[in-house]
């Protein structure tokens, strides 16, 4: 009987033992089997975020790609805009410039000439007037001179064609004439 009893108790541990050993490899599988499913749940939502993060990228580098289109555009245009100030800033600055120096000059060209003019008695004054007629009137009558004896050589060398045509057309009537008879 000590026998029995001691292989009874011998197995009753064992089967304890192997009870709860079947407890801890259950525990340990289903551990197991949840840690995989977490595993499984972490990559899809880790697909799914890096699928989002390159949407969100390509969409962050179309939008940079745009602003930087806008940036060159609205660059561009005030580019323009400030040359077109400039410009006018110039141009603006020049005329101001010119029409001071051309006041001044034209002042001291008055100055002079009313200098002269106080000096000047009358017979250089009746000599100034006769300077600017013979200046202005004499080249005039050159060129009446010039274009009338342009016509009439012109007038001469049409005559002379006329002349050498008529005899021409007159020896043949008169060769047509003869040939007739």
């Amino acid at each position: 009987a000590v026998v029995s009893t001691q292989s009874g108790h011998y197995g009753r541990e064992m089967a304890d033992f192997l009870s709860k050993e079947l407890v801890r490899l259950q525990e340990e599988q289903r551990i197991h089997a949840f840690a995989l499913l977490a595993e499984r749940k972490r990559r899809m939502r880790e697909a799914e975020e890096s699928g989002k993060r390159q949407v969100e990228e390509r969409r962050r580098v179309e939008e940079d790609e745009i602003w930087r289109h806008m940036c060159n555009c609205h660059q561009g245009t005030m580019e323009t805009y400030l040359e077109d100030i400039i410009v006018r800033s110039v141009d603006r600055t020049a005329d101001e410039q010119a029409r001071e120096e051309i006041q001044t000059k034209a002042e001291k060209i008055n100055e002079v000439a009313y200098e002269l003019e106080s000096k000047r008695d009358r017979l250089q004054s009746e000599n100034m007037v006769a300077e600017l007629v013979y200046s202005f009137l004499l080249p005039e009558t050159e060129k009446e001179t010039l274009r009338e004896n342009v016509k009439r050589e012109q007038r001469r060398h049409i005559l002379a064609a006329h002349s050498v045509i008529h005899g021409q057309t007159t020896d043949i009537e008169k060769e047509g004439e003869s040939s007739k008879k």
